[in-house]
Order: structure tokens, then sequence, then C-alpha cells
């Protein structure tokens, strides 16, 4: 009797054991995965410039990078830059994009406005972004998400940091 009793405490130990582990391994995988960091070198592929007569500037670049979590990525960005605002004095404009990431995994498209800037160091733009899931593939297909970016136009690298809720979490 003492040990049915001694087999069985250690049973719902052994039990008990195994769920918390269960229950705090996810929970410490879903919190890496709901952060976004991504950095990127940028080349422009095309170029419209309609700055004369329209004020529009359009721009298509490509990057390689990676995004944290899922490896080594490449970018594709749509930009149209409206050149006839300046929203920080002189020489600045604002710009809106579309970003596809594309990883292993699937691609992951995001939607961005932003605003350029002068600095000392040259001109940065600094954007808001937010998560297309409807437009997004694989395992990004429905995610949510939104965060902050920047873009050094000097240097030509682009870093996105923020919030990313893949659906199947």
């Amino acid at each position: 009797m003492k040990n049915a009793r001694r087999f069985s405490f250690l049973v719902v130990t052994l039990i008990a054991l195994a769920s918390m582990l269960a229950l705090h391994a996810p929970a410490g995988a879903q919190t890496d995965r709901n952060r976004l960091e991504a950095s990127f070198t940028e080349s422009a592929a095309s170029i419209t410039n309609r700055i004369a007569d329209l004020g529009v500037f359009q721009i298509i670049n490509t990057g390689t990078g990676t995004l944290e979590g899922f490896g080594p990525a490449t970018m594709i960005l749509g930009v149209t830059q409206d050149r006839s605002v300046q929203p920080c004095g002189p020489g600045s404009w604002t710009n809106a994009a579309i970003r596809r990431i594309t990883v292993a995994a699937g691609t992951l498209v995001i939607r961005e406005l932003a605003y350029v800037c002068q600095t000392a160091s040259g001109l940065v733009a600094t954007s808001t972004w937010t998560v297309d899931g409807a437009s997004s593939t694989g395992a990004f297909a429905d995610a949510r998400g939104s965060g902050e970016g920047s873009v050094d136009l000097t240097t030509r690298t682009s870093t996105l940091s923020g919030k990313l809720k893949l659906a199947k979490e």
C-alpha cells in the first residue's frame, strides 16, 4: 500500500512536471516569433522620374539581408515618392511603399509609409509599416503585425523592427 501511494505520487508529479515544461516551451517560442527584426542592403532596379511634371518619383529596389528567426531573405520594394510635399523642410518628401520579403518559409508583404528627411549624415527615411497578411504566403499567410523602419539612403541599408503574429501561432 505504501509503495502504491509512492508510485501514484511519482506518476502525478511527473505528469505535472511534463505539463509545466510543455506549457512553458511554446510560450517562450511564441514570444520570440512575435518580434520582427530585419535588415537589408538595397539597390535600385527601376526608376521612373516624373518630378518635373507630376512631382512624383517611383523606384523599385531589390535587396538581400536577413529576417530574424527565418534566415536569409531577398526583398523587393516598390516606392512612390511625392516630391511636391516637404514634411521636414526643403529637400524632404513622403513615400508610400509595398515591401515583399521572401524567405524559405514564404513571402511576407509589408505596406509602409515614410518621411524622408535631411540629417547630418544625409537623407534618412523613417517609416511605419503594417503586415498585409492577405497578400503574404506560406508561414506568413494571414499574419498580422506593425512596426517602424528606417532607410539610410547614403549607405542603402534598411531596417525593420516591430511585432509579427503568425496566423498559425
